[in-house]
């Protein structure tokens, strides 16, 4: 019997053990995003493959019209938030939260009502007089977000990220279930509409449900604020070119197709980004806070921990993002019916930013973190440069199919920059570089012959 015993307490502490390992390994940061990332791509894909069939192409194409006027203000008026409070000396402080927490919804009621005022101009500009009224309720997310607590910025400071990608994948089922519902009973684009404004509420209330400290009260400090304007003023600059930069497409291309011809881009270009969910959240979740936390210790050697963060995260993505270019046929014909099959083309060709999309954000990052902000602002240069060339000419040679072209382009330009950048602060690892790209390589080869021989 003591034997028997004995061999059970052993194996007891052996379960105990795997387990403590196995949720210690689940709630390492990069596991965690990768987790979240890939669980809300999921749930878009059903929640696509489920609105396909419901809803007509022409809903899609006033989704991404309206999508793109939101995102267009929001750029036009960022003024980093996120970066500033996660790098901030006194990230933690009640005054400086309270501060910023007044500056950001001072921010969101002045864009709710700049975006409802001028909903009817915009539409007019853009050949769609229609959706006025659309683009007018819409501008409530703004008033929405605006309301939210600052602990969904301070949980990437002090490290909460399991329970920040936990939220927003709820508010995602949320969201989609929402759309399901109402996109079954109205068949229009008011059921998305409704859905979006929900989530978006909903996320706002669980800001202060599911965080500690998550009281906020309207406070002004001028030194703060100043602070904030000072390390704002390239990232405003930044992301009014990258506005133009991600929107001036789709601003364009509404005036030149037609719904249900726009509605299939913006199906390709919800694929394409798709990725990017990954690399923004792993960029700013994991490799910024760390990065930003060296930093305010003295430093170290960042570019060996640069690389030896980010090296099996970034060769798993470049083989799945390569995969992706390979076989967009596949995917397209899977998830979508005939109606959607031209959407296949505008998938690979979008896809193809998504690839450098790692590479991009982690230099980002990296150069930030070390007080380089004014790079971002010169990289969203590089892109606009490109892009006035590009475009036109894409234009001329192809029509509406060189843009896409153009926009797909885009990346792979702008990360050279990066990299010379990088090598300046001597951050750059080319051979590690080019190895990730081998990896993406491979993968579009294997997502080439998956879609031959499946298709």
């Amino acid at each position: 019997m003591t034997l028997e015993w004995g061999a059970g307490r052993l194996r007891n502490a052996r379960a105990g053990e795997l387990l403590r390992r196995a949720l210690s390994f689940a709630r390492r940061d990069t596991n965690v995003v990768v987790a979240s990332v890939v669980a809300i791509n999921l749930l878009r894909a059903v929640s696509s493959v489920i609105l396909t069939r419901l809803l007509v192409p022409e809903v899609f194409g006033i989704a991404g019209i309206i999508a793109s006027v939101s995102f267009t203000f929001a750029l036009m008026s960022d003024l980093g938030f996120q970066a500033f409070v996660v790098r901030h000396r006194d990230g933690d402080s009640r005054r400086f939260l309270d501060t910023i927490w007044t500056i950001a919804l001072a921010r969101s009621l002045l864009l709710t009502c700049v975006l409802a005022t001028c909903a009817s101009p915009i539409a007019s500009l853009i050949g769609k007089p229609e959706l006025a009224p659309l683009i007018a309720v819409s501008s409530l997310t703004f008033l929405l977000e605006g309301t939210a607590s600052l602990t969904l910025l301070t949980a990437l400071r002090r490290g909460m990220i399991l329970r920040l990608s936990a939220l927003e994948v709820a508010v995602m089922v949320a969201q989609i279930t929402a759309a399901t519902i109402f996109a079954y009973f109205w068949r229009s684009y008011w059921a998305v509409l409704t859905a979006l404004l929900a989530s978006t509420a909903l996320k706002s209330l669980l800001s202060y449900l599911a965080f500690p400290d998550s009281a906020r009260r309207i406070a002004f400090d001028r030194g703060y604020a100043r602070e904030l304007w000072k390390f704002a003023r390239f990232v405003t600059g930044s992301s009014m070119i990258t506005m133009v930069l991600m929107q001036g497409d789709k601003l364009i291309l509404a005036g030149l197709m037609p719904l249900d011809r726009f509605g299939l881009y913006v199906l390709a270009g919800n694929l394409a980004t798709a990725p990017l969910a990954f690399t923004s959240a792993y960029a700013s979740r994991v490799l910024y806070p760390r990065y930003a936390q060296l930093w305010r210790d003295g430093g170290g050697d960042l570019r060996r921990k640069f690389y030896a963060m980010r090296k099996h995260p970034s060769l798993l993505y470049t083989f799945a993002a390569g995969g992706l270019i390979g076989s967009a046929p596949l995917i397209v014909s899977t998830l979508y019916d005939h109606r959607y099959a031209d959407a296949a083309v505008y998938l690979q060709l979008l896809a193809i930013s998504a690839f450098f999309s790692l590479a991009s954000n982690a230099a980002n990052e990296a150069l930030t973190a070390t007080g380089r902000i004014r790079a971002t602002f010169q990289a969203s240069v590089v892109k606009l440069i490109w892009l006035s060339v590009a475009i036109p000419t894409g234009w001329y040679l192809s029509g509406s199919f060189g843009i896409v072209a153009a926009m797909g382009s885009m990346e792979p330009a702008v990360v050279l920059f990066k990299w010379r950048q990088m090598h300046r602060a001597s951050l750059l690892d080319l051979r590690q570089e080019a190895f990730f790209i081998a990896a993406g390589a491979a993968g579009a080869a294997v997502g080439a012959i998956a879609a031959l021989l499946l298709g």
